[in-house]
């Protein structure tokens, strides 16, 4: 007979085989792909398209595969985006886009007015301006899933609304200085505000040199989770820094968050390194998120490695392997993702 141990030991070791299995099976999937896209000739993205007036029509969709060791392995349609953008006027412009995926589905929905490069009036809903991986992208992104600190600390994606909100702002660029204030309802996208208190938001650039920019992010404001209840302090704090020499780009992050009377922190710093200019890029990434300063023993770790073949355009490949630990060292998850996206 066997014994409970050796029965458990006997899971661990089939879970373990099925986890390696799927790792083989996408990673000789992405060879498939890298091979076949070395023979076959990867025609010119299509140019956006246009009509008579001034309009744009862009997008993208992304499909990921995940294996992972503390959830379930799996194929999704992560994201499917369309984006209209049309000069209304001569210095007006407007800008919508949806996903599909989502539920309710807009995105942004805002209008520009362009005084002079110094000063440019924006209302509607889009990003809260909050330091760089927030308001970029995730077309753009060189990594697969953001930073926690970005994702759980962040305007507009700690309260699960795609760091967005509605509200307006101020914003321009003046010598080597650029700069985004503005008021929100702080309740975040495609929601009614719940209190009469607003958020203020702003960030502050600068860019001494061409290969150097660095950022300080402020938000305040007031956060009822329902009409009633009472507003709960909402601040946060960032800074942020990017560094590209050549083929090589450095970022990172730092965001303090207070909520009520929890005191909350994370960071990230990412390395990329175009192996192949505009094809072939290696990303590494660490990030740090910790819920409750106050508390022992709860911050966790993230690393990231990864690679991107950009075959034109929004067009890629990604690969990523994530490792989550906690404070202790101890893993919490391990993910081997693989996202296709193409986009127009």
């Amino acid at each position: 007979m066997l014994s409970n141990v050796e029965r458990e030991n006997g899971r661990k070791m089939k879970r373990t085989s099925l986890v390696f299995s799927h790792v083989t099976v996408l990673v000789l999937l992405l060879i498939v792909l890298f091979v076949t896209m070395g023979f076959t000739e990867v025609k010119p993205v299509s140019p956006a398209v246009r009509a008579d007036k001034p309009v744009t029509l862009s997008g993208y969709t992304q499909i990921l595969g995940a294996v992972q060791k503390a959830d379930v392995d799996s194929l999704t349609i992560r994201r499917s985006r369309f984006s209209l953008s049309a000069n209304l006027l001569k210095n007006v412009k407007a800008k919508f886009s949806i996903d599909a995926v989502r539920t309710p589905i807009l995105v942004d929905a805002m209008v520009d007015f362009t005084f002079s490069n110094a000063v440019n009036l924006r209302f509607g809903q889009f990003y809260v301006p909050f330091g760089i991986e927030s308001t970029t992208s995730t077309a753009d992104l060189d990594t697969i899933n953001r930073a926690q600190p970005i994702d759980k600390l962040a305007p507009g994606r700690d309260i699960g609304t795609l760091g967005r909100d509605v509200g307006l702002t101020v914003f321009g660029t003046i010598s080597i200085f650029d700069y985004n204030v503005g008021v929100f309802n702080g309740s975040g996208a495609n929601k009614n505000d719940t209190n009469d208190e607003k958020d203020y938001a702003g960030r502050l650039g600068l860019k001494p040199f061409n290969f150097l920019s660095v950022g300080f992010s402020l938000y305040k404001g007031k956060y009822s989770p329902t009409v009633g209840d009472l507003p709960n302090r909402r601040d946060r704090t960032g800074v942020d820094g990017k560094l590209v020499l050549g083929e090589i780009t450095v970022k990172s992050e730092y965001v303090w968050a207070y909520d009520r009377e929890t005191n909350r922190r994370g960071w990230y710093v990412q390395a990329g390194w175009f192996l192949l200019p505009k094809k072939l890029q290696l990303v590494a990434k660490f990030d740090s998120y910790d819920k409750d300063v106050a508390l022992a023993s709860n911050r966790t770790n993230l690393y990231t490695a990864g690679l991107n073949y950009i075959l034109s355009g929004k067009t890629k490949i990604q690969v990523n392997y994530e490792s989550l630990r906690n404070e202790l060292s101890e893993t919490v998850n391990q993910a081997l993702l693989v996202q296709f996206q193409t986009g127009f």
